[in-house]
């Protein structure tokens, strides 16, 4: 089953959120000026500005991490003819998971760009925060005063197809869509809708590819040019966000 590629609407959402099936990484960690560490992995998910992958060992939030590919061109800022992509990149999160009785990270970082920032120079311990984006998709980032905590549910930026149904009076689904996630915790997911909703209203919720299916309620609306996104929270059961990664990973070991 893949959870990345079945949805073909979003076309923005869908060029910013690749499958990158054959794509290896070489992810290199410094923890002090002296001491660093690197490890070969598959890349789950790529766009132009990041990638999630999993490593064997944890990295810490706010961190800078280079990873060194041979990205697509079309996906590149720069060094677009060269062979490979290296990338300064920002640990957005770093999640543990168990996959066949082994302990995992789920990483997920954000592309920084190609100069080492004075600040890490001096100390590759510095934790920073993304302030903005630049021209060229790479992220804006600033030094951070304190190390960053983790989200109590960190969330995924992961494309499944679902589907959304409003609730009319007597609890019984009125109009529904089948639509994409944007972004995914346990407790909650954002989603492209068209529906007429209103912030407290209830809908229900259903990924039939993972067998899973709430009550939620809306909990924001984000109204732009590019569309409608529903931001959702789950009021009866978590999303099994463990077996999405599951799932990836073990596409990309079969690929």
């Amino acid at each position: 089953m893949t959870v990345n590629n079945h949805i073909q609407t979003e076309p923005e959402h869908r060029r910013r959120n690749r499958h990158a099936a054959e794509l290896k990484t070489i992810v290199q960690v410094k923890e002090s000026e002296h001491e660093s560490w690197k490890e070969v992995t598959k890349v789950l998910t790529v766009s132009r500005n990041g990638a999630g992958f999993c490593l064997t060992r944890p990295c810490a939030v706010g961190r800078l991490v280079t990873l060194v590919m041979p990205l697509d061109p079309e996906l590149r800022a720069y060094d677009k003819t060269e062979e490979v992509y290296p990338v300064l990149s920002i640990v957005q999160h770093c999640n543990a998971s168990t996959i066949d009785g082994e302990t995992v990270y789920h990483v997920g970082v954000g592309f920084v760009g190609k100069k080492l920032p004075e600040s890490y120079k001096a100390d590759p311990t510095q934790n920073y925060r993304i302030s903005g984006m630049k021209k060229d998709g790479l992220w804006e980032i600033t030094e951070a005063e304190s190390q960053f905590k983790n989200r109590r549910q960190p969330r995924y930026w992961i494309s499944i197809p679902v589907m959304v149904s409003q609730l009319q009076r007597g609890q019984s689904s009125g109009a529904k869509e089948e639509t994409v996630t944007k972004n995914i915790c346990a407790g909650g997911v954002s989603v492209a809708s068209s529906l007429e909703t209103n912030i407290g209203d209830k809908v229900k919720f259903a990924c039939k590819e993972l067998n899973f299916y709430s009550m939620a309620i809306v909990r924001n609306c984000k109204r732009t040019k590019g569309g409608t996104t529903l931001h959702l929270e789950f009021i009866e059961n978590e999303f099994p966000i463990d077996r999405v990664i599951a799932i990836q990973m073990a596409e990309e070991a079969s690929a």
